[in-house]
């Protein structure tokens, strides 16, 4: 095995946060769906759908740069990286808020 360059790197640490965000975007399904069982809000079925649109890009993600990984400029990694690091964190601002 050879060693792992930087770009690799960038790519590999932007396909887990991706994992991340499918993680935080399941819980978020989850607790819109249970919040729509109790309430029947047809609010909460617009919420379930903006989950299920985070769920499905960050599916859509970890799929095309694992496949497409030679293929991505280097230049573009560390821009790549950081719209994930930013999803994760309003993922994570609204998965805590929806559970208070």
């Amino acid at each position: 095995m050879g060693a792992v360059s930087m770009a690799d790197a960038t790519m590999l640490g932007t396909i887990g946060v991706a994992i991340a965000n499918i993680l935080l975007a399941a819980l978020l399904t989850f607790l819109y769906v249970r919040v729509y069982g109790r309430t029947k809000a047809p609010f909460t079925l617009g919420l379930i759908l903006f989950a299920l649109a985070f769920l499905a890009q960050n599916l859509l993600v970890v799929y095309s740069y694992s496949t497409m990984m030679p293929y991505v400029s280097s230049a573009l990694e560390p821009y790549l990286l950081g719209i994930g690091i930013l999803e994760a964190t309003g993922l994570a601002a609204v998965v805590y808020t929806a559970t208070r």
